[in-house]
């Protein structure tokens, strides 16, 4: 399996456009068909940003309705129907036999999308499409996992660690568990039980980095 973090650009895209000129952040993190569930963070931290998106959502002719479920000084939650008369970015994506893992950050007039796709195949021909279709598409990341997992790299001692880590509260706040008593449960020293969290303490970090330090 291959992962792909793509950055895509589309001119007279409504969300990419409204993006562009308008200081928000929008985090799409639903979709099931033309209706996408969001959540829109104003860039300035006013409430101003919010109001200006949601008019020029309204004035949009790819939009057919917009409902805020949720209104907050710095965000609005929202469903948003929408009626393309191109693919989408998003179908393109699912029509070229790959997905999106959600959330889709959209934010100056890109949309910032993570790719898995089967294959190096599928993934060549989600890239030539994407190309085919909209201004710009650049690869931010890639990664291949011959065993065909997704998100943090984790070995399997690792993942052991970890899950051993959060069942016995060791990340609690206050901890529940030590670092002595988690390395006695796997039957390895303390070192080795040290060592394995933070490997996966940092992969982990390293995925959060890639999908949302942008």
């Amino acid at each position: 399996m291959i992962e792909a973090k793509l950055e895509i650009t589309a001119e007279g895209y409504y969300s990419c456009d409204i993006t562009r000129k308008i200081p928000v952040r929008v985090i799409l993190v639903s979709i099931n068909g033309p209706l996408g569930f969001g959540i829109i963070e104003s860039l300035t931290g006013k409430e101003k940003p919010l109001l200006d998106y949601v008019k020029e959502l309204k004035k949009s002719d790819s939009i057919v309705e917009i409902r805020v479920t949720h209104r907050a000084e710095d965000q609005v939650w929202t469903e948003v129907t929408h009626k393309l008369k191109q693919k989408s970015i998003h179908e393109t994506i699912l029509e070229s036999r790959c997905m999106s893992r959600l959330p889709i950050i959209i934010e100056a007039g890109k949309q910032i999308h993570h790719l898995l796709a089967p294959d190096q195949e599928a993934f060549h021909l989600a890239f030539e499409n994407l190309r085919s279709r909209f201004s710009g598409v650049r690869v931010r990341s890639i990664r291949r996992s011959p065993s065909g997992s997704y998100g943090p790299n984790l070995t399997e001692k690792q993942f052991d660690a970890l899950k051993i880590a959060m069942i016995n509260g060791y990340y609690d706040i206050p901890r529940k568990s030590e670092i002595k008593q988690l390395a006695k449960m796997l039957n390895i020293k303390r070192v080795a039980m040290q060592e394995r969290l933070r490997r996966a303490e940092r992969a982990i970090m390293r995925q959060f980095a890639d999908d949302y330090l942008h």
